[in-house]
């Protein structure tokens, strides 16, 4: 049904094409008319009133029908072509199939004509509109149609009457369809352009209203998501405001958060009870490298490139801001959070020892947007540790003395040639000899902890053999490893290496790795020693020692702990393995102390390789052998103090 019809009647009748018929109802009609006059039932709604109301002539005296059967089947089809018109939908079958309507019309127009009198008839002008009707129908058939039907309907008299061409009736049967179809063709002509431009205005009205569809599409969405951003900045808000009563409730810590430049933007109450500065002084104001020692962070950027070349050029990344800020924040533009103790300088000139943790600020893109510096103060536990210290220190002097002097006597009733032991005196005072020499070890490297914790320990640098190291080291281990069944084996690339360094301090690093190694690995097992010269790029070379074992392994999980005072892993104490978890520590703090570090790779169930790296500044090499060293000879190292 077209569109102009529908829902302006009942419902369409059931058991017919609905393509075919519309519902009747005078609203319909006039609403229908009102909006296309140029319509079919328009037009011919238009042309039957006029049509009925020329039949009042018929009530002017004088006027008759000479025929009277033509007349009322003219009337007839008028009636019906009108019905027509409006009963069915024109349009939805085909608009051209609308034609009959107005070629109906025209033939009941020329019935009524023909029995009113034919040529002398006073209803000839409603052929005009009829003809009229007709040249509104699109395309050019109302023309092909028009004339020619129009010279029938003026030779319809003649059938009835052949002295109706007399006179001369003949041209007008010619002229008058002519000039009648030169009136259809100017009607079917403007309408044609009407109907373009109809269609036109029609695509434009449906293009601006796609348009304004859209636009209140958009219009909706720009709303809903003005109402979103709305709704997330105020999620924002409360939670930035929640995020800064919570940094502000931080009393036992300093919070301090710069930007990209290190200018201070976040100083909690923690920050004003640490530094004695208040917010309002340092924020958008101060930088976080005005409360660093100047001289800290140039210790802090030497000590960084003597790190390992990977470590180093991750370290020294090119960013573009000053030194000082870039040695507090290289970790942290990495991603990563950097924990480590510096000295801060307070508002009234005197610094405080800190922990802190530098970690990446990110914004909404997760770009990162500045730097986020949490502080706590680390006097307190700098008393303790100074006091522990001070304790062991203490124990360690009280012990020292009376076991130097037992072992001093066991040594003299060993060796009295006038009172003479027994075999099981012997093994006994053996025995007794042995856990005092392990006591005063084990004194001694409290003794040594308490100095690096301290950092008091002193280094006697001297020109050094490493292979002298290392061989005095397998010497020691040989009892232990001979006790397991182990093999002991060493490789040297390049065999003679010598450098500077403490001989005593280092002959203990490898002692304690190597005894580790022992230990720790499997009966029958094999435990290798390889010393390599390493020369990094644009780094000073370095001697590596590294000591592998296929032993019961570490887990992964103890790694970062490994070389913590008194740390020992699971598997020692597992498998009851002897020691106190200071011998790695100490290993540690010897080879940093050298400029140096140690490193570890371990799995478990497989074996670990404890290697340890010297820098080596005036580092003499010869790729020759040396002779094998005579285990009862003296080396060419002292071992480290036991006493």
């Amino acid at each position: 049904m077209s569109s102009r019809v529908a829902g302006l009647g009942g419902a369409p009748p059931t058991g017919a094409d609905s393509r075919w018929t519309r519902t009747v109802h005078p609203v319909h009609w006039i609403r229908q008319m009102a909006q296309d006059p140029t319509s079919v039932a328009g037009r011919q709604v238009m042309l039957f009133a006029v049509y009925a109301v020329s039949q009042l002539m018929f009530l002017v005296p004088g006027v008759t029908a000479d025929d009277l059967i033509t007349v009322l089947v003219a009337g007839a089809l008028m009636v019906l072509t009108t019905a027509a018109a409006l009963l069915v939908d024109w349009e939805a079958r085909s608009p051209r199939a609308a034609i009959v309507i107005p070629v109906a019309s025209m033939v009941a127009v020329g019935l009524l004509r023909t029995g009113t009198g034919g040529a002398t008839s006073l209803f000839s002008i409603l052929l005009l509109l009829a003809a009229v009707s007709l040249g509104a129908e699109p395309g050019r058939a109302p023309v092909v149609i028009g004339v020619p039907l129009l010279v029938v309907i003026y030779l319809l008299p003649a059938a009835s009457d052949p002295g109706a061409l007399a006179n001369g009736q003949w041209v007008r049967v010619i002229f008058t369809p002519l000039a009648v179809g030169l009136a259809i063709l100017l009607v079917n002509e403007w309408t044609s352009r009407l109907r373009a431009r109809l269609r036109i205005v029609e695509h434009l009205q449906q293009r601006q209203a796609e348009l304004l569809t859209r636009a209140q599409e958009r219009s909706a969405a720009a709303q809903e998501a003005t109402e979103r951003l709305r709704t997330s900045q105020e999620r924002l808000r409360e939670s930035d405001d929640q995020m800064r009563s919570i940094i502000d409730a931080v009393t036992e810590q300093s919070i301090i958060g710069t930007d990209l430049t290190g200018r201070i933007d976040v100083f909690n109450a923690g920050a004003e009870k640490l530094l004695g500065y208040t917010a309002a002084e340092m924020l958008g104001r101060g930088y976080i490298t005005d409360l660093h020692i100047r001289e800290e962070l140039r210790q802090a950027r030497i000590d960084e490139q003597a790190k390992p070349p990977a470590e180093e050029a991750s370290a020294r990344m090119d960013r573009g801001l000053p030194a000082d800020l870039e040695t507090l924040v290289a970790n942290a533009r990495r991603g990563e959070a950097l924990v480590r103790e510096w000295r801060k300088i307070r508002a009234d000139g005197s610094t405080v020892p800190v922990l802190v943790a530098a970690t990446p600020r990110y914004g909404p893109e997760h770009r990162i947007e500045g730097f986020l510096f949490v502080a706590t103060d680390m006097t307190h536990a700098h008393e303790q540790a100074a006091l522990k210290d001070q304790f062991v220190n203490l124990i360690s002097h009280e012990l020292r003395t009376p076991l130097s002097s037992i072992v001093g006597y066991l040594e003299l009733i060993g060796d009295d040639p006038d009172a003479p032991l027994s075999a099981t005196q012997q093994r006994h005072l053996a025995t007794v000899e042995r856990n005092a020499d392990r006591l005063l070890r084990l004194v001694g490297d409290l003794l040594f902890a308490a100095q690096v914790q301290s950092g008091r320990f002193h280094l006697d640098r001297r020109t050094v053999e490493i292979g002298a190291v290392v061989r005095a080291a397998l010497d020691t281990a040989a009892p232990g490893a001979a006790a397991k069944s182990l093999e002991l084996t060493s490789s040297c690339d390049p065999c003679v290496i010598r450098l500077t360094a403490d001989p005593v301090r280092l002959g203990q690093a490898v002692d304690n790795l190597l005894s580790n190694a022992v230990k720790f690995s499997r009966v029958g097992g094999q435990v290798l020693v390889r010393v390599t010269v390493e020369t990094p790029r644009r780094e000073l070379p370095r001697v590596r020692v590294s000591i592998t074992d296929a032993g019961v392994g570490i887990p992964a999980d103890e790694l970062p702990n490994l070389f913590s005072h008194f740390f020992r892993s699971s598997t020692a104490t597992r498998k009851a393995i002897p020691g106190v978890g200071l011998g790695l520590s100490i290993t540690k703090a010897i080879a940093i102390a050298h400029g140096g570090d140690v490193e570890v790779s371990s799995v478990a169930g497989e074996g670990t390789t404890f290697s340890v790296w010297l820098p080596a500044e005036d580092l003499a090499t010869e790729d020759v052998l040396p002779e094998p060293v005579d285990p009862d000879a003296e080396t060419a190292v002292d071992r480290p103090a036991r006493a």
